[in-house]
């Protein structure tokens, strides 16, 4: 059994998104074809390639972001998970920049729904981007942690570059005072900081609160950095780090294909491919 970390289904506001458009030059698809269901835009064929590619589970994450990133509702993302209880959870997308009394509202609201397992957050591509350790993001942090909801954040160069922010502020660096002031928050890594990537196993290193999901950034063996996320797996990050493919960026089949190419230690694939998931999302 497989859990995608990174699985966004074509949802009525995703489908106009970049994810779904039908361009040829985008580089983070890097030689994968695009999915058959991406380009006929269909949930029917999406399960059907989830189960080709052995994948139960796939997780939703949510999104607040500016354009052209862009926002997804997460009443669709309810709907989703609602229709498809046994098929998809949700991490409900929070905005960095809402007053904090609403953002909490928002967490409290979506948490009550079955099938939301914990919220994301993109701060690099926020209306007014910011890092990690933006002081208005602590009002999120002190409330997750009180109530054990892990929190997914973004950060990639990519977000970075299509949001129009700083370069820097994908920079996983701030994320280590947020880990150490909250470390009873479970911090999930989206993309997997990339391509800072020994800057984050650094801090995953000492900060056993954070996790480490790659997504796009590790199925493949050609791409830069990617052993260095599965050396931390077979050593010491084994407990903590994720599988995920990014679709519709990638495709499901050739992404779990590209995965095996990869060798682990006895027993880590099982807990990168879905035990370290259903751990930190309580599933």
């Amino acid at each position: 059994m497989i859990v995608d970390m990174r699985l966004r289904p074509p949802l009525k506001s995703w489908v106009n998104r970049i994810q779904y458009q039908h361009g040829t030059a985008n580089p983070a698809r890097a030689g994968f074809p695009r999915p058959p269901s991406a380009e006929a835009r269909s949930m029917e064929m999406l399960l059907q390639e989830m189960d080709q590619a052995g994948i139960r589970w796939g997780v939703i994450a949510g999104r607040q972001s500016k354009e052209p990133v862009g926002v997804i509702p997460n009443d669709e993302i309810a709907e989703t998970v609602t229709r498809y209880p046994a098929r998809f959870v949700g991490l409900a997308g929070i905005d960095p920049c809402a007053p904090p009394g609403t953002a909490l509202a928002e967490i409290e609201r979506c948490m009550r729904i079955p099938g939301f397992a914990g919220i994301s957050i993109e701060p690099c591509a926020a209306s007014t981007p910011m890092l990690a350790d933006d002081a208005r993001l602590n009002p999120i942090y002190e409330f997750c942690q009180d109530r054990s909801i892990p929190v997914s954040i973004s950060l990639s160069n990519l977000l970075c570059h299509t949001a129009g922010a700083p370069y820097a502020y994908n920079s996983p660096l701030p994320l280590y005072p947020v880990a150490a002031a909250f470390p009873r928050l479970k911090l999930i890594v989206s993309h997997g900081a990339w391509p800072w990537v020994r800057e984050l196993l650094g801090i995953a290193f000492v900060c056993p609160n954070v996790w480490v999901s790659p997504d796009l950034f590790m199925v493949g063996v050609n791409m830069p950095g990617a052993d260095e996320y599965v050396k931390a797996a077979n050593s010491y990050l084994s407990e903590r780090t994720l599988f995920g493919t990014n679709y519709p960026t990638r495709p499901l089949v050739e992404s779990v294909q590209a995965f095996s190419e990869w060798s682990f230690a006895p027993g880590v694939r099982q807990k990168v491919l879905c035990d370290n998931a259903l751990r930190v999302l309580g599933m």
